[in-house]
């Protein structure tokens, strides 16, 4: 099925999608969905027979929600296994023309919702040439914004098929050219159309919630070099150091100079992805490892050193307060000079 638009309806879709893309990213789960991992899995994935077993459960976990996380629903755990089981039998017989790798998984996967996500997933990274980044909240968000610019929708293919693949990705290529942010344009209009066929789930969420993209989202000891600060000083190389690290940068990205800033301000520069720190668990332990003397770190010091004794105490005891930096947003914390050039 062939996806047609005028260049009157690619304006009015082109339209709505700005006036409601900054809402929408604001609530884009980056540290779920980083971009780092798809070009290298787009290398991987050209050559089947030779993925590993370790890429297959790592890169399926991304379209299902489970990146860094150890939280996924049984369902969506099963298609991973299943996918690994059936590798194999994938990769030695299938001629890998797009709709003939999808009807091998349409066939074989259980929990479908599930399945098709990876499936879809899956053609992305064999064959971007044909199937754009989909799955099912962005084929919703697509019908909805479609319906919402007063476009005929009849006759739609079925939500989970083959068919809707190919119409998504004429979509998404149609109304591509029509945004005006250069570069960023295909990133902003896949996230929002991950976000906006997702915002269902943040209903219940406050409306000054907020997520921030990282900006530095990879990082090396052996790269990293800065003019203002010395990084070398750093000598421990867990998460807590890392993000240190990565905020020393970005203040010398921002070109600031002032070495004190309130808690809050600190995890607004090395917010959750930071680095490629995308699970939760242990963002959140790197954050209260941050503050206090643990392991003898002293890369801030707080106004009150009772305060910062809680947060050592914290970052040793395994039945922590994981949100314990955030009670404490508006404390200040000044970098301690040594690590200032």
């Amino acid at each position: 099925m062939t996806l047609t638009l005028n260049e009157k309806e690619k304006r009015a879709i082109a339209s709505l999608i700005q006036e409601r893309i900054e809402e929408h990213l604001r609530q884009f789960p980056y540290a779920r969905y980083p971009n780092e991992p798809l070009e290298e899995w787009k290398r991987a994935f050209s050559e089947p027979k030779t993925v590993p077993v370790g890429t297959l459960r790592q890169a399926f976990r991304w379209p299902l929600g489970g990146w860094a996380r150890n939280d996924m629903s049984t369902a969506r755990s099963r298609t991973i296994i299943s996918i690994v089981k059936l590798w194999p039998e994938f990769a030695e017989n299938i001629v890998f023309e797009p709709e003939q790798i999808f009807h091998f998984w349409e066939q074989n996967l259980p929990h479908w919702q599930s399945g098709f996500n990876a499936a879809a997933f899956l053609l992305h990274l064999m064959r971007p040439d044909v199937i754009e980044n989909v799955d099912s909240h962005r084929i919703s968000a697509m019908r909805e914004i479609m319906k919402a610019a007063g476009l005929p929708h009849e006759d739609q293919p079925h939500s989970l098929s083959f068919t809707v693949l190919e119409q998504y990705s004429q979509f998404f290529r149609l109304i591509l050219p029509k945004l005006p942010f250069g570069n960023d344009s295909r990133n902003k209009l896949d996230r929002f159309l991950k976000a906006y066929g997702n915002r269902y789930a943040y209903r219940n969420v406050a409306a000054s919630y907020n997520t921030q993209e990282p900006s530095i989202r990879e990082f090396s000891w052996d790269k990293a070099s800065s003019k203002k600060f010395d990084l070398g000083k750093i000598k421990l190389r867990s998460n807590a150091d890392i993000l240190f690290a990565c905020l020393l940068l970005s203040l010398e990205l921002q070109n600031n100079k002032d070495a004190s800033l309130t808690i809050r301000n600190i995890a607004e520069l090395i917010p959750l992805g930071t680095a490629g720190i995308c699970n939760p668990a242990s963002y959140n332990y790197a954050m209260i490892s941050l503050f206090g003397h643990q392991k003898g770190r002293d890369y801030f010091q707080l106004e009150s050193a009772t305060l910062q004794e809680a947060f050592t105490e914290q970052a040793n005891q395994s039945t922590r307060d994981m949100k314990f930096y955030t009670k404490h947003a508006e404390e200040v914390a000044t970098i301690n000079s040594i690590y200032i050039k």
